[in-house]
This record gives C-alpha cells, structure tokens and sequence, in this order.
C-alpha cells in the first residue's frame, strides 16, 4: 500500500519537475495572436561584403574592425607598379595619336608649302640646266667633236633632272591638297583605340584601388597587409554596415504569411540576452517566398521549408552584433488574423 502511495507522488510531481527553469505562462508561439519567427541581426541597408575584383598582395589596409568609413574611402590597395607603368604607357601613345590626327585635320603649314615650292623651283631650274647641256652635247656629237658616251651621258643627266622635278611637283602638290579622307578615318580610329586601351588601363588601375561602396562601420576585417587576395574569391577581405540602425530579417512560415502586415509590433529576444526583450516593428515584407536564413541547427527543423522574409526595425541602439541568431514574436494586429 506504502508502494502505491509513492507512485502517485511521483507522478503529480513530474510536471512540475519538467517546467523546473521555464515560465509557467505558454510559450509565446502558442499565444493567440502572435506569429513566431527566427531571424538574423543585420545592420540598415544589410551588410556589405567587400571582394576585390583582382588577385594580387595586399600593399595598404587602411580600416581596422569597428572603425567608421565614408562611402567612397580607399580602405585598401593591391600591388599595382604594373598597372601604373601600363596606364602610363597607355596615355602616351594616346596623346601621340591625337597629335597624328590634329596634324593631319590641319593639313600643311604654309611654310611647309613654301619650302615645298622652293624645292620645285629648284628642281626646275636644274632640269633646264641639264637640257641646256644635254642639247650642247648632241650639237657637238652631229658635228664629231664629242664622243657618243658623252652625249649619251648629258642625256642621262636631263633625265634625272626632270625626274626629280616631277617629284618635287607632286609633293607640292600633296601639300596643297591636303591629307585625304581615308587618311583622317585611319588616325581616327588609331585614336580611338588607343583611348580604348588607355581607359583598360585605368580600369585596371582602378580594380586595384579598393573604396567603400558605403558609410558606415568594418564589422570585421578578414585580410591584412602582405596577404593575398583571390578575386572573387569567398574569403572577403572586409565586411561593413551602417550601424545607425539595426534591423531583424525574420523568417515567416509559409502558414504564417497570411497574418503578417508592416506596421505590426515585434519582440525580438536572444538566449545571448537572456531576461532581455528588444522591441521594433515591421517596416517590410517580401513578396517572394524563399529559403530559410535563420537555421537553428536543429536537425528536425526542414531545412528547405519555405518562408517569407519580414524585415524589423529595431528601436534603439540594442546590444545586439550583426549576424545573431533570434527569436522574433510579432503581434498580428486583428486586420491581420
């Protein structure tokens, strides 16, 4: 009979056994009202992670975690000697090409002109003076005072005469026409592709110069001076957020999205903060379901269940890091049920 006494003891006193370090209330998911989430710390306009677009050694690190950037701020610069010295080889041919052009749009100076006129002149005059001679010694071959090979020589000598006259006239006339069409075409189009290759270079260049794309905080910086970096590479070499603001990207379950609305009151909470309740509101929901952020690490959770993100704004300036895992409470308002 003592026996059975002590059965029924121990079973009235189970419950209160297995609620020992738990609230007496119920849990917050099965209160009327309320959806329940998990969600992810994030700061305002969501993190920012930095990857080089080129591979190469870290020469300058400028930022160190928790430090305050400007958007646009050089925090870091890959070895780059070679793309200067490209860039500046690059320019020079540009500017030599573009000097090539203009020359030719201009067309002859009038000096350029006038020498070329003189040249002719003087090459005119020289001719005649070889047909003079030339004529003096076919006189003298026809009455046999002269031998063949010297007649035949100032012959000779007419005939480069007037050869280079007609040189010196076709350049005089180039000059004055000035630089053809296809001419032109040809310098332009060397001049755009030397300005195509400049601006690779400066690309280059740029690639290598690493700015902030916000203002805001380096939540962490993952490479230092002397490393190398991998473009496009998974380890970033930094991670920034405004941290003006922070914010709750929680996971809506699919059976939950007919309850969710922005505007609603949210309680976020944290086994990290425990005793500790941080208030915000919804001030966005997503219009496209998607995978769950926010895994837990449970292994009965379905890891390919599909929800809809819900974005809180948190009031404040809660304790709470970028990257925290969280529970999330929102209050479904009556329009909302």
């Amino acid at each position: 009979m003592k026996s059975a006494v002590w059965i029924l003891v121990a079973l009235a006193a189970l419950p209160a056994l297995t609620g020992c370090g738990r609230s007496a209330s119920p849990p917050p998911a099965a209160r009327p009202g309320l959806i329940a989430a998990g969600g992810l710390v994030e700061p305002d306009g969501e993190e920012r992670v930095i990857i080089p677009q080129l591979s190469g050694r870290l020469a300058k690190v400028l930022i160190v975690e928790g430090e305050a950037v400007q958007a646009g701020q050089l925090i870091a610069e890959i070895e780059n000697s070679e793309y200067r010295a490209a860039l500046a080889a690059a320019t020079a041919e540009l500017v030599r090409r573009e000097a090539e052009l203009t020359r030719l749009r201009n067309g002859a100076r009038a000096e350029e002109i006038a020498a070329a006129a003189a040249a002719r002149d003087e090459a005119l005059a020289l001719e005649r003076q070889a047909e003079a001679e030339r004529d003096r010694r076919d006189n003298l071959l026809r009455n046999k005072l002269i031998a063949a090979e010297t007649a035949q020589q100032a012959r000779a000598q007419a005939e480069a005469a007037s050869a280079r006259r007609a040189r010196a006239d076709a350049d005089l006339a180039l000059l004055r026409a000035g630089t053809r069409a296809e001419d032109i075409a040809a310098a332009s189009a060397a001049v755009d592709a030397a300005r195509a290759e400049r601006d690779r270079a400066q690309a280059l260049l740029d690639k290598s110069l690493i700015h902030s794309p916000i203002s805001g905080n380096v939540l962490k910086r993952d490479l230092g001076e002397g490393e190398t970096v991998v473009a496009l590479s998974p380890l970033p070499l930094a991670r920034i957020g405004n941290l003006a603001k922070r914010f709750v990207r929680a996971d809506i379950d699919e059976l939950d999205i007919g309850r969710i609305r922005e505007g609603q009151s949210a309680i976020v909470t944290s086994d990290a903060f425990p005793q500790q309740q941080f208030s915000g509101k919804v001030v966005h929901v997503s219009q496209r379901m998607g995978r769950r952020n926010a895994l837990s690490g449970d292994p009965a959770e379905k890891q390919d269940a599909k929800i809809l993100e819900a974005l809180i704004e948190l009031d404040g300036q809660p304790p709470l890091p970028i990257g925290l895992r969280v529970d999330v409470r929102i209050a479904a308002t009556p329009q909302a049920q």
